[in-house]
């Protein structure tokens, strides 16, 4: 997956309206207006969350990974049976 600018900053903008983000408005060193994003409390919250979640999915994914680099040999008995 390629990011772009065009994807980054509506991603920013919806996380802030859900709260997960909190925007400021600073300047740059070159003196330019930059709007700084800081995580908040709700956005610790959710990604706590959603990192439980992907734990999930990503074991799953890596079991069948496995299962699928080491066939089982035919004959010999696996937890599920014989195979």
């Amino acid at each position: 997956m390629q990011w772009t600018d065009g994807m980054l900053y509506p991603l920013l903008h919806r996380l802030e309206r859900n709260g997960y983000v909190q925007a400021t408005w600073g300047t740059s060193d070159a003196g330019r207006r930059r709007k700084h994003y800081a995580i908040t409390q709700a956005g610790r919250e959710a990604l706590t969350e959603r990192q439980k979640q992907w734990s999930v999915v990503a074991d799953a994914l890596r079991q069948v990974w496995q299962a699928a680099s080491h066939p089982p040999v035919p004959g010999v008995a696996t937890t599920g049976g014989i195979a």
